[in-house]
């Protein structure tokens, strides 16, 4: 059975001889019922930061991506992402056989002159929903963009023959044998003429990720990521750390606790066992092991070197 909020928290009470909270009086709590709430948290928070890749926070993103689009933002739950994981993956529809991306630095990105890539983008977007069959787009502005050419919009290419200051004339839906569709107000209108199945994957400044190429399909993107959990709030909210762990979380929670009353020995006390609590969580569920091939040629026993048959 999962452990709650209120049961962890009850668990802190406990230790420190306190009167437990129930479901209905566990908003209203008051004193060191509201110090043990905190800890927990507080505990969980110092537990989830010790590590990057406790697999109970492992996670598995899939984006569709924009054509045109170069840069993305992580999830907002994410701690660390994986990007040796990170792959396009198989589709026929989209003529890619998928495979895994190359990590490259954002310094060598720079160097390499791939960052071009974003200069040669417009980018405007839609003004008004879009049918399936109309032949003039309404957008934004034009401002940038040829008087003739191909503009992406999502998985639709769209050749128009003339502009205005916001439309696009001429239009011939589903070019270059995509799928005409109806598109909402507020989507993005691409052009360019240099995209492709991304081959790397680049770590920005930011914190987020870019693509090289930049996409000019909706390919789907898989990454393996670490999240950061929110911390716990109503009394039935449950955390992603095991239930066979919860004594090491109960250990902290009693340890801030215990600090927060300036009670140093038995903060001291009960931290120690906390930390030694998420070392014993590290070496069961983080430590890594080398794969190690052998490379040793076995030659059959009756093989000796200078001795003929």
């Amino acid at each position: 059975m999962a452990l709650t909020y209120l049961s962890l928290t009850n668990d802190v009470i406990t230790r420190m001889n306190e009167v437990a909270l129930t479901a209905a009086t566990f908003a209203d709590a008051r004193g060191v019922q509201i110090q043990c709430q905190n800890a927990v948290n507080e505990s969980i928070r110092y537990i989830n930061q010790k590590e990057f890749g406790y697999p109970f926070n492992h996670a598995t993103n899939t984006s569709t991506l924009v054509p045109g689009t170069t840069r993305y933002d992580v999830p907002t739950s994410t701690k660390h992402i994986d990007y040796n994981t990170a792959r396009i993956k198989k589709d026929t529809d989209l003529n890619t056989s998928g495979g895994n991306l190359t990590k490259l630095d954002y310094n060598e990105y720079i160097s390499r002159g791939f960052a071009t890539q974003e200069d040669e983008v417009e980018t405007t977007t839609l003004d008004g929903a879009l049918t399936d069959s109309a032949t003039t787009v309404t957008v934004a502005s034009t401002t940038g963009f040829t008087s003739t050419g191909v503009i992406f919009i999502l998985g639709e290419q769209i050749s128009y023959t003339g502009i205005t200051s916001t439309t696009f004339t001429g239009c011939t839906r589903g070019a270059n044998s995509t799928t005409a569709a109806a598109h909402a107000t507020g989507v993005q209108v691409a052009l360019f003429t240099n995209g492709g199945v991304p081959q790397f994957i680049v770590r920005t400044p930011d914190n987020n990720y870019l693509l090289y190429p930049l996409p000019d399909k909706q390919y789907a993107l898989v990454f393996d990521y670490y999240t950061f959990p929110d911390d716990l709030a109503a009394h039935g909210d449950i955390t992603s750390i095991p239930d066979r762990f919860s004594p090491i979380i109960v250990d902290g929670a009693t340890a801030f606790v215990y600090q927060y009353r300036g009670e140093l020995d038995q903060y001291n006390t009960n931290f120690v066992r906390f930390e030694q609590g998420i070392k014993n969580v590290q070496s069961l569920l983080v430590n890594k092991y080398e794969y190690v091939r052998s490379t040793v040629i076995y030659r059959p026993s009756n093989y000796n070197i200078g001795i003929s048959f």
